[in-house]
């Protein structure tokens, strides 16, 4: 009976040690992202767009930070928001998380009313399915704010935003 028990013992090891090890583990998606601007103040900005890559879809984000400062490094540090990601992942899904950290970096002022362009550098936690996650993640992309002198002042008429996504979970 005590043999018995030992050989079951080793063959439950066995086994347990020859399932594949990717069970339960955390996976890493990584999408190209584009989009534009749709609210901004100096405290805020949302974007919307598409994701191409291994997490295909169409995304949201709301990105809060401390006010915009031109002749500063950095421009702005990232103090919270949020991240949804509308995809599949064997079905409909909606992978979310929110923003916990990063800069924003003004790399070009826009000296004359040209174009400004910002890199945003977010540090996302709490990534997951339906607002359920513990991974992470991380938002990198160029922002551009389209701008042309009207009547004497000069006005932002569009903004587009451009880069990687890498989401852990």
């Amino acid at each position: 009976m005590h043999f018995r028990r030992t050989l079951l013992v080793i063959a439950l090891a066995v086994l347990a040690m020859s399932l594949p090890r990717t069970v339960g583990a955390a996976q890493t998606y990584n999408d190209k992202i584009s989009g534009h601007e749709y609210y901004a103040t100096s405290t805020d900005g949302k974007f919307a767009g598409t994701a191409s890559g291994a997490l295909p879809g169409d995304w949201n984000a709301d990105v809060r930070h401390t006010p915009l400062c031109f002749s500063c490094t950095s421009t702005a540090m990232i103090t919270g928001g949020s991240f949804e990601l509308a995809t599949t992942l064997g079905s409909l899904a909606l992978v979310t998380g929110d923003f916990i950290g990063g800069a924003i970096q003004v790399t070009n002022v826009g000296t004359d009313c040209t174009n400004q362009t910002f890199t945003v550098n977010g540090v996302l936690g709490y990534v997951g399915p339906w607002y359920s996650g513990r991974g992470s993640g991380t938002f990198y992309a160029t922002l551009t704010h389209y701008r042309q002198r009207v009547f004497g002042t000069c006005v932002i008429y569009a903004a587009s935003i451009n880069g990687t996504l890498s989401l852990t979970f």
